[in-house]
């Protein structure tokens, strides 16, 4: 039942950060951010907005979801794509869920990434393992295969980790389900009346 799970924890992730990462470079969702959106606007005073307006982070982020996403679609270098993925769902975590009005959406969006990408780290951890030795060594034969399979710091995170692991997969499984639901359905609302952002924020001209 997990394993089982698990693939398809791994399927629903790749679907949102797919979706999520593709609309920033081709609109298919009205009130998520997208290159277009900002042309002739004024991205929003904020975080996101600021890295947006920087010009290369954001592109950045949003490349990473969107080939971190592929990748698990594809079930193909799956660990790495986790870990590199997680550099952006932390912050998207932190400016979701952490900001001065709560919203549902934006709450089990930043909520439901983060638990999904942790549970798939979990069941990858395997893979993993050598990366948390607390004292590793460097070698001048990258092409040898690695002997070191943890210490006993690897070796207790693994322990909890495997305990865990079933309620998280659930837990991921049901929110995954629900942000894809959700995902598709502003991507069909789109499609059916599509609409820039500036249409539900007030944004400011670039030139007024």
């Amino acid at each position: 039942m997990t394993e089982k799970l698990t693939a398809y924890v791994r399927i629903l992730l790749g679907l949102v950060y797919v979706i999520n990462g593709l609309n920033w470079f081709y609109k298919i969702i009205t009130p998520y951010p997208s290159s277009s959106d900002f042309v002739d606007y004024m991205p929003p005073p904020d975080v996101v907005g600021g890295m947006i307006e920087q010009g290369v982070l954001f592109q950045a982020a949003k490349a990473t979801e969107l080939i971190g996403g592929l990748l698990l679609l594809a079930n193909r270098f799956v660990p790495l794509s986790l870990v590199a993925s997680m550099a952006v769902t932390i912050p998207v975590f932190i400016v979701d869920v952490f900001r001065p009005e709560l919203k549902l959406r934006s709450t089990l969006m930043g909520t439901g990434s983060l638990v999904m990408n942790t549970t798939l780290l979990i069941a990858y951890y395997h893979h993993l393992r050598p990366m948390v030795n607390w004292k590793a060594q460097a070698t001048v034969e990258p092409a040898t295969r690695p002997l070191e399979q943890g210490d006993a710091v690897a070796e207790a995170l693994g322990n909890f980790s495997q305990k865990v692991q079933p309620v998280l997969t659930i837990l991921s499984a049901i929110l995954g389900t629900a942000m894809v639901i959700w995902l598709l359905t502003m991507v069909g609302q789109y499609i059916a009346d599509p609409k820039p952002i500036y249409e539900l924020y007030d944004l400011r001209p670039r030139n007024p």
